[in-house]
């Protein structure tokens, strides 16, 4: 016969625990479970606050409502079907616009049918948007490449960490799997302040 003693409740809750996991993300009005891959999300960490850049300043001004304040959660819980919409848009946008290197002062623009890094990503994160994509999830990060090329990415925080929507690849991967050196990003639900990275 099985007897119940203190070591077997100990024992049975341990094992509960571990099976139900620890609740993770949850905000005001969420529910409290679990997310996916959540005790191992990655998350860039957030330095002391920077200077824009320059050119995103100027973005902003030309296109004011790309920068007002995001809206809705900043973490997106990552379903197949959220994580098969970055692939088409990444790989939509890749093919839309023609890699250029334009002479002069550098312009960030909005679904041109030539442009650099910074109007992939600009235009993927617009996108986003459109498509019903919070806002304060979507951040704008400065990098260099590994040959040492200033480049610019979309950066998605979601329920497994945050993940890079990139020109130079197809594949949605993690920050600090995508091999580039981030430098700087904005806040997301105040896309016209900027943090350098610790």
């Amino acid at each position: 016969m099985f007897r119940i003693t203190r070591k077997t409740i100990i024992t049975g809750l341990a094992f509960a625990v571990a099976i139900v996991g620890t609740p993770a993300l949850a905000g005001p009005g969420a529910l409290v479970r679990p997310l996916k891959n959540a005790t191992n999300a990655s998350f860039m960490p957030q330095g002391k606050q920077t200077i824009a850049p320059f050119a995103h300043v100027r973005f902003c001004i030309a296109s004011p409502g790309e920068c007002s304040d995001g809206s809705g959660p900043s973490i997106v819980e990552l379903t197949p079907a959220k994580r098969n919409m970055l692939r088409s848009v990444n790989s939509r946008v890749n093919s839309a616009i023609e890699p250029y290197m334009p002479d002069g002062p550098e312009t960030w623009v909005i679904g041109p049918d030539r442009g650099n890094c910074h109007d992939y990503a600009v235009t993927k994160r617009h996108e986003l948007i459109r498509m019903g994509w919070p806002a304060a999830s979507l951040r704008l990060a400065v990098a260099y490449t590994r040959s040492g090329i200033g480049h610019l990415v979309v950066v998605v925080r979601t329920s497994e960490g945050d993940l890079v929507l990139d020109n130079l690849t197809e594949n949605i991967v993690a920050w600090n799997k995508s091999g580039l050196r981030f430098v700087a990003v904005d806040a997301g639900d105040k896309p016209r302040v900027w943090y350098a990275m610790r």
